[in-house]
């Protein structure tokens, strides 16, 4: 049993502008600013008419803060907590306090389940962070959020963009973006988004080498028809940050403080090597002016091999750090689909949008971990060079999950006065395991439906108020069962929310507020009084109000800013923790990132941007370690001088020593302060 759940547990390892495109560099045009609810309803809707609270993060937004990877693009959105395991070479974030790591999506499709990989920021669009449970259009993730990314496709639109990085700690990186109509008329086009990327690291001897690639042809053989072939490569040759001890860092230690260069790892040891590989169509036709098809698919391809050193390892001492590590093998594939008809109809002053869909997510994981030890190090005068002893097999596992959901989303717009918006979801999962060490299986079917429910008033004022109410659900697999030999069934969660949306009139400047409450329930916790069973008593609330600023103030500043408060709470628990705020989520955080448009001051072409992250003090483990808070800035300058562009990024302006998270053994220090300097040509 033991290594059943083992092996489960390593098969699942571990801002924001709304519309910045439609902001133009020009100061005398004002565009309208229309982005689509592709994520929050799956709707092809404006966002401002859509009763949730979204962020979307634009290329050119992203671009502008120089971020290489999700987590960094994260860094600025209200009530996410990104980075939590340092530069582990997997993205690991909080959304309203709950871990999401394990629910991401690209183009509406669910990626690696066990979230083992990254997405290069280099082949994105965009990325919509969508607050709050949304199961019936998502299916089984837990009640934070989503978090979305968009391909880049191709497109007639004409690309010949490259540009040249070179940083601190050894940063390196190349890219081009290369792309556009290949036919005469048009009708077919292609598009690469190309990187190779190399960096050192705050942590001694870690760093990262990566090669991407990611193909698309688009077909429009009519204005009512597209077909988008996508592919993608990516390959990633890495050490991942380990984290340092507690005592030195949280905690006092005779030694004197940890530094943050530590490495507890050995540097001699081989690095993780991963591999993706991708490749789908997105199709969409129109039938009329009222009935819309669409279609989506991706395979994906997933392996990943090498080390993973654990420490610090029970027993260690403020001048012996105990250690260990296996050598990890995983091979993960995954079919997913998603396809949608939505029909669009009036009866009388109503707009009525009706939407039907299923989708189908496939994935199996084979994986296995061979143990090895090595030798304590001194954290205080690290001398490397230990060898690994090998301890023998430690883990190996076949996983495999299937889900299919049919789900249903109704839009009505009254008298362009009220938005009503329901949904419903049936959602059926098959999780099988085999414990190929001790020859033991496992299976658990679980199915679960799932509502939301909202309504918006949209005023003439540009101030559009709503409420709404959402659901989601989380199987729950390769815990003990219950005491009536039943398998866990999945954790339920619950929103409220109310907000409020409001754009300027010229639609250059939006706010978006609002508070909600998400319950979940059915968390599973041993049961004392039955050793080797399961309770369902496990139940968190998580409290919050957050509100938004994106745009342009006046003609000169482009602004995206936020704050949250976030109550999140342990509600009931076995493990000693009811009462405590949930892991690593601060009470109160605020961000903001102010570009001064030169073009505004008669200095055409040139920007300077200030960015402030604040990170408010956060539970670290159940032994009661604080992180404290933090407070990041960060600094752009940028000229266009045409052709040609230079921009000077500034990461951790100040060089602040800081912790992005925290576990029961270690904590994972920021980066310290990065210089990077950036030649771009577009032709």
């Amino acid at each position: 049993m033991k290594n059943l759940v083992l092996a489960a547990a390593i098969s699942t390892l571990p801002a924001a502008l709304h519309a910045q495109d439609g902001t133009s560099d020009n100061p005398d045009q004002a565009p309208e600013i229309i982005v689509t609810a592709a994520a929050v309803a799956k709707l092809d809707v404006p966002l401002a008419e859509t009763p949730q609270n979204v962020t979307v993060i634009t290329q050119e937004a992203f671009e502008r803060q120089n971020a290489t990877s999700v987590e960094e693009i994260l860094r600025y959105v209200p009530s996410v907590q990104a980075e939590l395991s340092g530069r582990s070479g997997f993205d690991a974030f909080l959304v309203r306090g709950f871990d999401q790591s394990r629910y991401q999506f690209r183009d509406g499709l669910r990626l690696d389940p066990g979230f083992l990989q990254q997405q290069e920021p280099g082949g994105l669009a965009s990325i919509e962070v969508v607050k709050g449970p949304a199961s019936v259009l998502f299916g089984q993730i837990a009640p934070g959020g989503v978090v979305n990314m968009t391909s880049r496709v191709a497109s007639p639109d004409r690309v010949a963009a490259f540009s040249a990085t070179v940083g601190t700690d050894d940063f390196y990186r190349l890219t081009a973006d290369i792309g556009g109509a290949i036919n005469s008329s048009g009708t077919l086009s292609a598009r690469a988004p190309i990187v190779y990327a190399s960096r050192g690291d705050t942590q001694d001897f870690v760093g990262a080498e990566r090669i991407f690639v990611a193909p698309s042809v688009t077909w429009e053989p009519t204005e009512a028809t597209t077909l988008t072939v996508l592919a993608l490569y990516q390959r990633d040759d890495y050490d991942r940050t380990i984290g340092a001890p507690l005592v030195g860092t949280l905690q006092p230690s005779p030694a004197g403080p940890i530094r943050r260069s530590l490495f507890l790892g050995e540097s001699a040891l081989d690095r993780l090597t991963s591999e993706q590989l991708q490749i789908g169509y997105q199709f969409s036709h129109r039938f009329s002016d009222a009935i819309q098809f669409r279609s989506h698919l991706r395979y994906s391809d997933l392996s990943l091999e090498g080390p993973i050193v654990q420490a610090p390892r029970g027993g260690s001492t403020p001048t012996s750090i105990t250690r260990r590590g296996f050598n990890f093998t995983g091979d993960r594939k995954m079919l997913s689909t998603d396809n949608q008809l939505e029909a669009v109809f009036n009866t009388g002053d109503v707009e009525h949008r009706v939407m039907v869909g299923i989708d189908y997510q496939d994935f199996t994981d084979r994986n296995a971990g061979d143990l090895f030890g090595l030798a304590p190090i001194n954290p205080s005068a690290p001398v490397y060079g230990a060898a690994p002893v090998a301890l023998g097999p430690f883990f190996s596992a076949d996983v495999s999950l299937k889900q299919v959901g049919l789900y249903a989303q109704y839009r009505a717009k009254i008298a362009e006065r009220f938005i009503v918006v329901a949904g419903a979801r049936q959602s059926d999962s098959d999780t099988r395991s085999t414990d190929v060490l001790a020859g033991t299986s496992r299976t658990q079917d679980d199915g679960d439906t799932s509502f939301n429910a909202a309504i918006m008033y949209v005023s003439d004022a540009g101030v559009s108020p709503y409420v709404s109410y959402s659901q989601s659900f989380e199987p729950q697999f390769g815990f003990d069962p219950l005491t009536t030999g039943e398998t866990p069934p999945p954790s339920q969660g619950e929103q409220i929310e109310a907000g409020l949306r409001w754009q300027s009139p010229d639609k250059r400047l939006s706010v978006q507020a609002a508070v909600f409450q998400i319950d979940q329930t059915n968390i599973v916790n041993g049961d004392p009084a039955n050793p080797g069973f399961s309770v369902l008593i496990g139940a968190q609330r998580h409290r919050g109000a957050e509100i938004e600023l994106s745009g342009r103030l006046g003609e000169a500043f482009i602004v995206q800013a936020g704050y949250t408060h976030l109550d999140a709470k342990v509600r009931a628990s076995n493990n000693g923790d009811a009462g405590l705020t949930s892991l690593n989520v601060p009470r109160n955080s605020a961000s903001m990132f102010v570009t001064l448009d030169g073009n505004a001051l008669g200095a055409a072409g040139s920007e300077g941007s200030i960015g402030i992250r604040h990170v408010g003090s956060r539970r670290a483990n159940d032994a009661l370690d604080i992180l404290p808070a933090f407070t990041v800035v960060d600094a752009a300058l940028r000229h266009d001088f045409g052709t040609f562009g230079i921009a000077l990024n500034v990461k951790n302006l100040f060089d602040e020593t800081y912790f992005t998270g925290g576990d029961f053994r270690a904590v994972f220090f920021g980066e310290r302060r990065q210089v990077q300097l950036t030649l771009s040509a577009g032709f």
